[in-house]
């Protein structure tokens, strides 16, 4: 618990800090929990102006925008770290070097389902829940891009139809439009063919990381859009 309050910044912790901890010795530690105090760390960090014990409510949000801007540097990461295996020289086994796409999608990957995750939760929405389950189970699948064959083969397929489905279900909340919802879910089945050699190239794989830097874009210029009627059962 100490290493997660250490995370915010020493004036937040010299103002709320005492009352937190009380507050957690009080109630035992979620996962839940846990991946709310890092994201209101993050968010303590980037808007230092509004800092104050409701962002750790687990009804309270970070902004849109800050958001976005996960979702652009995941996006960016994974591009880079794709276009890696294109430019640096073949293994040994005449194999594309892909040591650092792997890390690039690992921190793509979690960066970006994190965000695409708790933009699609409707504020003040029992679906909060499945955002963080979006968020975690998209650093799980990051992980298993670490792995060696076929395991990492997990991540490769399973992170792209993770990012479709948490893209339809941020439009059928209203979060998102739905032409972002039909690009990412394009961009997803895209990169999929060129994971698995059904395309050309496996430059396909680097479709997703755009996607992740179009969502910054678009919460920088429309950091709330506008809701559409959401479908029944949405989370």
């Amino acid at each position: 618990m100490n290493r997660l309050l250490g995370l915010y910044p020493r004036a937040w912790r010299e103002r709320y800090g005492d009352e937190l901890a009380v507050l957690l010795e009080e109630h035992p530690l979620t996962l839940g929990d846990a991946f709310d105090l890092v994201r209101g760390a993050l968010d303590a960090h980037l808007h230092p102006q509004l800092q104050g014990a409701a962002e750790l409510d687990k009804e309270s949000r970070m902004s849109p925008r800050a958001f976005g801007l996960m979702a652009a540097l995941g996006g960016l990461v994974w591009t880079i770290g794709v276009l890696t295996a294109l430019v640096l020289p073949p293994d040994r086994y005449g194999d594309p070097d892909t040591t650092y796409t792997r890390i690039g999608a690992l921190v793509g990957a979690s960066l970006m389902g994190i965000a695409v995750g708790e933009l699609g939760t409707r504020p003040g929405s029992a679906g909060a829940y499945t955002g963080h389950v979006i968020g975690i189970t998209s650093v799980i699948l990051g992980l298993t891009l670490l792995m060696p064959w076929p395991w990492f083969t997990i991540g490769l397929l399973g992170f792209p139809i993770l990012a479709s489905l948490a893209g339809v279900r941020a439009y059928q909340n209203g979060r998102l439009p739905g032409w972002y919802a039909a690009f990412l879910l394009a961009a997803s089945v895209a990169a999929i063919a060129g994971a698995f050699g059904l395309a050309t190239t496996f430059a396909l794989v680097a479709l997703i990381g755009p996607m992740g830097i179009i969502l910054g874009l678009l919460m920088l210029v429309r950091p709330t859009t506008p809701a559409t009627e959401p479908s029944r059962g949405a989370a």
